[in-house]
C-alpha cells in the first residue's frame, strides 16, 4: 500500500503523470499550487491522491443519465407532499421502466479519473478535507495516514465525481457538532450514524430501476437504495466532518445469501470485542450491524420449547471482511501484475481494498493442499455458497501446491477451489473450524447411508421466531352473541407454534361466532397471526364468514388471517388486547371439530403442494430426486451420510442453504 508519507517515491508520481496524458498540466496545478513549505503537508496530500488515481474511474454516459431522471422526478416530488414512500419511490422507477425499457449496462463508457479530472476540483477537495480534519476536536487522535486514507479521498467507490465537499462540510460538521460533548470521535460516529441511516429509505429493489452506482448527487435527491448505497452516503457525510471512516464489506455471509456493506471508525485506540460467530444470543450489532438478530427484550427459546429437528439461528457468521481504499493494496498488486488474468476471479481484479477480518471476528488459519492435479495453479481460493454458485471470499498465491490462507472466520463451510477462466473449479472438500480451532472437513461416507426428516429449506432466525412470542398463550373461543359476553373456550395455545399446528376439539359443539383472542403480552411486537382455520367434522373446507374483531393495520387487515396464504398476516392496529374472528351468519351455526394456525412465519418451512429436491455434495451437487410435499415435513430414508445437503424447492422460493444433518437435526451452514 502507497503511503501518503512516502515522499521518496517521486518515480511512481512520474509514472501517475505519465498516464493522465493530455490531462497532466491539471494535475501538475495542484502540485505547484501546494509548493511552499507552509503548503507541505498538503502537497504530500496531493501527491497520495495522484500517485493512486490511475486505479480510479467511474461510468458515463447517455445510458446512466436517462435513467437518472427517477431521482430528480422523487425529488420533486418531495417538494409537494410531506413523505415520499418507498412505494412512491418505486412506481416513478416503473414508470421509467415503461418508457425506455430495462438499462443497458452495455452502454456505459469508463472514464478513469485521471482523464477528466481538475486542478480546481482536487485543490478544493484538498483544502476542504483539512479544514474538516483541523478544525474537528478529535484531529490530534487522527494520524496523517489515516486522514489521507480515511478522509481525504474525493471519492469512496467508482462513484462519477461531483463537487460535494462544501456543501456535505457546512451540512455535516454543523451535525457532528450537536454532539460534540466531548472530543470522543466513536461517541460521534455513532450518533451519526443513527441519524444519518434515517436520511436514505432502505430497499434492495430499487436498483432494478438504476443498475449502475449511485452518484452523491443521486443520493441526496432520491434518498433511497440497498446496504451499499447508503453506506456509501454514510460514509461520505463522515468524511466531509473530519471523521476517519472506511466502507468495508463482507463479500459473503456464511450462513446467508448475498453480501453486506457497513461504515466503521478507523479507530486504532479502542479494542472492541470480536465476533466468535458462535450461534448464541448475543449481540454484535455494536460491530457489524444485521450480523445478530438477538433483542434482549425477546425470548431465548430452549432445546425443549422447540419442535423436534428445529433449531433457532441468531447470527449470521462472517468469513472475511474487507476495506474499501484508495491507495493499493500490495498483495493484490502483486497478484495482478504477475498471474494470469484466467486465474483471477474478478472479485480480486481490483487492488484498491485490503483484509480487516481480524478487526471484527475471531479467525483462523488455513492451510491447503489440494493434491497434484492442482500445482499448475498460481491461486487459491476459499468460497461460500450461495444458490447460484459457490462464491469466492478468500484468496492465496499457491506455493509448490499449498496455499495459506490466514484470518478466515469460524463456524463457517468454506469450499477450497482453483479458478479457471470462469469457473471455479473445487480443489478439496468442504470444511468449517470450530471455536476450539480444530478442522472439520465433510465427505461423502462410502457406503453409509442415513435417514432424514427435513423440516425446513434454510435456517429459522431468532427475527422470525420471535413472532411466535405474540401467539402463545392466545385462545379460540366460541359463542353465540357477537360481543362474546358469554364465550366457550374451545382451546388455547400452550407451546410456541412455529409453523401450520392443529388442534383436535374433544367435545365438538355448534357456534355462530368464533374467534381467536391474542394473549396479554408485553412483547414489544403488535398482535399478529398468519392464518386461522374453523374446520367442522368430517369437512376438509375451512368455514367462511363475516370478518369481526379488532380492526388490522393498512395491509394487514383481518381478512389476511383467513386468506389461506402463509405469507400474509393479520396485524392489530391498535397494537395489544385485539381479537379477530368469523360471524358464520344468522342461519349458519357450526360444530366445530378442528382448528389449524399459523404465526407469521418466512414461509421457508416445508409445504404441502410445493416440490422439492434434495442434493448432496459429492464434489458437485448430487440429486436424490424431487418430491411433492404433503405434510409440513419431508422424508428422505437412503441419503448418502457425511457430507453437506441442500433442499431446493422446485416450485418457488430463493432463500435455500445448506446444512449437514447431526443428531436429527438440520445444521445450517
Amino acid at each position: 500500500m502507497v503511503s501518503c508519507i512516502d515522499n521518496r517515491d517521486q518515480a511512481a508520481l512520474q509514472v501517475a503523470l505519465k498516464v493522465s496524458g493530455s490531462n497532466r498540466s491539471e494535475l501538475e496545478k495542484v502540485l505547484s499550487h501546494y509548493s511552499s513549505k507552509e503548503d507541505s503537508l498538503q502537497r504530500r496530500a496531493a501527491r497520495f491522491l495522484i500517485v493512486n488515481m490511475s486505479d480510479h474511474y467511474a461510468d458515463y454516459g447517455d445510458e446512466i443519465n436517462k435513467y437518472r431522471q427517477v431521482f430528480s422526478i422523487i425529488d420533486t416530488l418531495s417538494y409537494r407532499q410531506d413523505v415520499v414512500s418507498v412505494a412512491d419511490r418505486m412506481r416513478i422507477g416503473d414508470s421509467l421502466l415503461h418508457l425506455y425499457g430495462n438499462p443497458n449496462l452495455q452502454r456505459l463508457e469508463k472514464i478513469p479519473d485521471m482523464k477528466i479530472i481538475t486542478a480546481d476540483y482536487l485543490i478544493a477537495n484538498i483544502d476542504f478535507a483539512f479544514k474538516a480534519w483541523k478544525t474537528a476536536p478529535w484531529s490530534r487522535k487522527v494520524g496523517f495516514d489515516d486522514f489521507c486514507e480515511y478522509i481525504l479521498p474525493y471519492r469512496v467507490r467508482d462513484e462519477q465525481m461531483q463537487y460535494w465537499r462544501p456543501q456535505y462540510y457546512y451540512e455535516y460538521s454543523r451535525m457532528a457538532g450537536n454532539y460534540r460533548q466531548n472530543d470522543s470521535p466513536r461517541r460521534i460516529f455513532y450518533s451519526m450514524r443513527w441519524d444519518l441511516g434515517f436520511e436514505n429509505n432502505f430497499t434492495v429493489y430499487f436498483s432494478k430501476y438504476f443498475p449502475f452506482r449511485q452518484s452523491i448527487s443521486d443520493i441526496l435527491k432520491g434518498k433511497v437504495g440497498g446496504c451499499e448505497t447508503t453506506s456509501l452516503f454514510v460514509t461520505t457525510a463522515m468524511r466531509s466532518a473530519g471523521l476517519p471512516v472506511a466502507l468495508d464489506y463482507i463479500p459473503h455471509w456464511g450462513n446467508a445469501n448475498n453480501r453486506h456493506y457497513m461504515v466503521s471508525l478507523v479507530d486504532h485506540s479502542t479494542p472492541v470485542s470480536l465476533i466468535s460467530n458462535q450461534n448464541k444470543p448475543v449481540n454484535t450489532w455494536y460491530l457489524v450491524d444485521f450480523s445478530s438478530e438477538t433483542d434482549a427484550q425477546r425470548h431465548i427459546f430452549s432445546v425443549d420449547e422447540l419442535p423436534p429437528g428445529l433449531d433457532i439461528q441468531y447470527v449470521r457468521t462472517i468469513p472475511k471482511v474487507y476495506r474499501y481504499t484508495f491507495s493499493r493494496d500490495s498483495m493484490l498488486t502483486r497478484i495482478n501484475r504477475s498471474i494470469p488474468a484466467g486465474e483471477i476471479s474478478p472479485e480480486f481484479r481490483s487492488v484498491n481494498f485490503k483484509d480487516v477480518t481480524q478487526e471484527y471476528i475471531t479467525c483462523s488459519d488455513y492451510n491447503l493442499s489440494p493434491g497434484p492435479a492442482f500445482k499448475k495453479y498460481k491461486l487459491a481460493y476459499l468460497c461460500a455458497f450461495d444458490i447460484t454458485g459457490w462464491k469466492p471470499i478468500a484468496i492465496a498465491t499457491m506455493d509448490h501446491g499449498r496455499a495459506l490462507f490466514k484470518n478466515i472466520g469460524r463456524n463457517t463451510m468454506y469450499l477450497p477451489a482453483v479458478y479457471r477462466d470462469g469457473e471455479m473449479i473445487p480443489a478439496g472438500n468442504p470444511f468449517f473450524i470450530d471455536s476450539l480451532n480444530s478442522i472439520h472437513a465433510l465427505e461423502k461416507e462410502q457406503g453409509e447411508f442415513q435417514s432424514e426428516h427435513l423440516i425446513r429449506k434454510t435456517a429459522l432466525y431468532s427475527y422470525t421466531a420471535y413472532h411466535t412470542e405474540v401467539v402463545k398463550g392466545g385462545r379460540f373461543e366460541g359463542g353465540d352473541d357477537p360481543g362474546f359476553k358469554h364465550p366457550v373456550l374451545l382451546d388455547s395455545i400452550r407451546q410456541y407454534p412455529f409453523y401450520m399446528n392443529e388442534i383436535t376439539i374433544k367435545a365438538p359443539k355448534h357456534y355462530r361466532y368464533l374467534r381467536y383472542v391474542a394473549p396479554n403480552t408485553k412483547v414489544p411486537e403488535p398482535d399478529n397471526i398468519a392464518e386461522i382455520q374453523f374446520f367442522e367434522a368430517g369437512s376438509p373446507l375451512a368455514l367462511k364468514g363475516q370478518f369481526t374483531g379488532s380492526e388490522g393495520s393498512p395491509g394487514h387487515e383481518i381478512a389476511k388471517a383467513f386468506d389461506n396464504n402463509l405469507d400474509s398476516y393479520y396485524e392489530n392496529k391498535g397494537g395489544k388486547n385485539g381479537w379477530i374472528g368469523l360471524d358464520l351468519g344468522k342461519k349458519s351455526r357450526a360444530k366445530i371439530a378442528r382448528i389449524r394456525f399459523c404465526p407469521r412465519n418466512d414461509t421457508n418451512c416445508i409445504l404441502p403442494g410445493e416440490e422439492y429436491e434434495l442434493f448432496y455434495w459429492d464434489t458437485q451437487w448430487v440429486s436424490l430426486g424431487a418430491k411433492k410435499a404433503t405434510n409440513y415435513y419431508l422424508d428422505y430414508s437412503v441419503v448418502p451420510a457425511g457430507t453437506l445437503y441442500w433442499l431446493r424447492c422446485n416450485s418457488g422460493g430463493e432463500e435455500e442453504r445448506i446444512f449437514s444433518y447431526e443428531h436429527g437435526v438440520q445444521r445450517w451452514w
